[in-house]
């Protein structure tokens, strides 16, 4: 078929031979594609050095999605017109779509054909590119492209890179670790370097400024609920490994091995062990031991510190309560220790906590299980929380056992931002340690005026932090047996319960039979468990009353006073009859024998605070029972009753006295299922003078029930 040519106009007449040609060859393309190439051939033949012809060459066969002969018209271009707006334009779209992994044509195109140009060009490109570069971060990136695709340059472009990232996040000034020069940094270019067939050379002090640099930022990103990172820990040890590589630490080889808390532990132990002393804090073996010291700890911190907060509501660790030997006899046999360990303290969790949390997400889908039927893995999690704890005191145990090592690793935490869960982590070892008067001051020093502005918090935050103040000092005083002051912070604690979640559930972990002499427990901050915690320490301090001999200094009105206090803070524990807390029912039979010994029996707010079922039916088989039966006063007049006119009692002067009784007990049964924890809440608040009257004027030299 003839081919069709375009009508020769007066414009084109006036055209120049070259741009004659690429005209005839635009013209022909729509029309005849082999017209249009042998214009092409023509004019590129004719006319080698004219830009303007190569680049419409390459527009013909890139339109014609020829990969191929893109490439090589391409790399023609590159290596004769590299000053040219109109080539750099393209070069611009090429490597913008080397970094992404857009689908669109345009840019599929662009890849395949970069991936068709020889290695030179390739490099060529991408380094020029990157020199020509006026955009800081945009420079970085085309050099990571280039590093990325020929590892071989890493050992010459590597440092260089390092030096233009360092110094443009310092010169930008931003606020945290977490940017984007840092994240190209630590993320992409110290793993290159790390993995370059040719060693990196980097002076030890740039070195050890990557290492912290990289260990900050990826601890930031563990720190900050809003990050993105993936497997923060996984890079942090690869990049640990890479840069221990280029220091020629020997330990730097256990970090590229899977995460084995004792399997890590033992290599760090070994090591320290085989120290030579005296120890030179500038030393490359005491810098590797610090660095790789302070990685396992991090980790082992974080996870215990991840792991407080991995349930339905936050784990606080308090001061718990362990059973007497009388108690033991008629409780559960007590935890098993090893001989000696009777000072180490006994570790108790509510796991169920962190189980439900897994639990609700699948409940959805029906096929979610009652974490707490399910006792396997609630001591699997226990013993999961438990040992990351113990990992981390036992590794700041062994940082403290050496001076150098121990300023080393303070210092590099001191910059790592992990004040907060050090301090956490500080209070939890002050307590299972005993060194709570230490612990004590330093919560002291938060409520001096001068510090308590130093932190901005909102109300909400703010009435949070005082309120686990106030529960970590009453755990602390009653460990103290300073009873008053513990009870004192368990009523402040009581009157801020509103700023915590509701829900929860009992604790049966509070109280414990042990042959440890102490008990420590971690309690999920949830209204219900708070509750329970700061009710049974009031019940440990009032225990004193009812256990004293006679003559002790306490009158019959604050015995009776004490004795219903306790019965009103017991309903909590009593609960359910069916299942009681451990303990409940053996304080409760305390207790109703103690008023059973006494001829009479006087607590006037009764009828306000005690409904439980099983306490009302010990109650009225006391005051009924033939053979001395207990007078009992436990009401004031109501308000249509005269002062003069008969109190609820069971006291013989008055005939009607025990049908008034009675009527008052059918009362208080027929609230036997009003909710206890507001009404708990309701009595610690309106009558904490009840309780601590009976405190406040006491010695402190006593043995609570603990």
């Amino acid at each position: 078929m003839p081919v069709t040519m375009a009508s020769v106009t007066s414009d084109s007449l006036l055209l120049s031979d070259e741009d004659y040609l690429v005209l005839r060859a635009k013209q022909a393309f729509t029309v005849d594609p082999h017209s249009a190439k042998a214009w092409m051939l023509t004019a590129k033949t004719l006319y080698p050095n004219n830009f303007a012809v190569q680049f419409e060459a390459y527009n013909i066969v890139k339109s014609a999605k020829n990969v191929k002969e893109a490439a090589k018209c391409f790399e023609t271009l590159l290596h004769q017109f590299q000053g040219d707006t109109e080539l750099w334009n393209e070069v611009e779209a090429l490597t913008k779509a080397l970094r992404s992994d857009c689908g669109d044509p345009e840019p599929t195109f662009l890849r395949a054909m970069f991936a068709s140009l020889s290695t030179d060009a390739q490099q060529q490109l991408l380094q020029v590119t990157a020199d020509r570069s006026k955009d800081t971060m945009e420079h970085c990136r085309l050099l990571m492209i280039l590093l990325s695709r020929f590892p071989h340059a890493v050992a010459k472009h590597g440092p260089r890179l390092v030096d233009t990232l360092l110094s443009a996040e310092k010169h930008s000034h931003f606020q945290g670790a977490n940017n984007c020069y840092r994240k190209l940094l630590v993320c992409e270019l110290v793993p290159l370097m790390g993995a370059s067939p040719i060693p990196v050379e980097l002076p030890p002090r740039q070195l050890y400024r990557l290492m912290h640099k990289m260990i900050e930022y990826y601890v930031s990103c563990l720190m900050s609920p809003d990050s993105n990172e993936p497997d923060p820990w996984d890079k942090l040890f690869l990049g640990f490994r890479s840069i221990g590589l280029m220091l020629n630490w020997d330990m730097s080889a256990v970090f590229s091995q899977p995460w084995g808390r004792e399997h890590y532990w033992q290599q760090l132990l070994d090591k320290n062990e085989h120290l030579h002393q005296p120890l030179d804090p500038e030393s490359h073996e005491v810098r590797q031991h610090i660095h790789c010291t302070a990685i396992f700890f991090l980790r082992c911190l974080q996870e215990y510190m991840s792991s407080l907060q991995a349930g339905d509501h936050q784990l606080i660790l308090l001061e718990s309560f362990v059973m007497t030997m009388s108690d033991r006899e008629v409780s559960e046999p007590p935890a098993k220790r090893r001989k000696g360990d009777e000072t180490i303290p006994l570790i108790t969790v509510d796991a169920h906590t962190l189980l439900n949390a897994g639990s609700a997400t699948n409940a959805s889908s029906g096929t979610a299980s009652n974490a707490q039927n399910n006792p396997g893995r609630e001591r699997a999690v226990s013993t999961n929380v438990v040992n990351n704890f113990t990992a981390a005191l036992r590794c700041w145990n062994m940082v403290n056992s050496q001076e150098a090592i121990y300023r080393g690793v303070s210092k590099l935490l001191q910059v790592l931002g992990v004040d907060q869960w050090l301090a956490a982590f500080h209070q939890d070892m002050q307590l299972y340690r005993g060194d709570v008067n230490e612990m004590v001051n330093n919560l002291l020093q938060f409520e001096k005026p001068e510090n308590q502005g130093q932190i901005q918090n909102s109300t909400t935050a703010q009435n949070n932090i005082n309120l686990v103040r106030n529960l970590r000092l009453a755990s602390a005083f009653f460990y103290l047996r300073q009873l008053p002051a513990a009870v004192d912070r368990a009523l402040q604690v009581v009157s801020m319960l509103s700023c915590l979640p509701p829900g929860g559930s009992l604790s049966s972990n509070l109280l414990k039979a042990t042959y440890s002499l102490r008990h420590i427990h971690l309690l999920p901050l949830s209204r219900t468990c708070v509750l329970q915690y700061c009710a049974h320490l009031i019940l440990s301090a009032l225990q004193h009353f009812v256990s004293q001999p006679t003559g002790g200094g306490a009158t019959t009105t604050e015995i009776d006073m004490c004795v219903g206090n306790m019965l009103v803070l017991l309903q909590l524990e009593l609960g359910d009859s069916e299942q009681p807390m451990p303990g409940a029912l053996d304080l409760l039979g305390q207790l109703i024998s103690h008023i059973r010994s006494r001829p009479s029996f006087s607590y006037p707010i009764f009828t306000n605070y005690i409904v439980n079922a099983d306490i009302l039916e010990e109650i009225m088989h006391l005051a009924t029972k033939q053979d001395s039966p207990v007078a009992f006063e436990i009401a004031p007049p109501s308000s249509t009753q005269l002062t003069s006119q008969r109190r609820i009692s069971t006291r013989g002067v008055d005939k009607g006295a025990k049908e008034d009784f009675k009527s008052a007990m059918r009362r208080q049964m027929a609230r036997s299922s009003e909710p206890l924890e507001p009404l708990l809440i309701k009595f610690l608040t309106n009558e904490q003078d009840y309780v601590k009257r009976l405190l406040w004027p006491q010695s402190k030299a006593y043995a609570p029930r603990i």
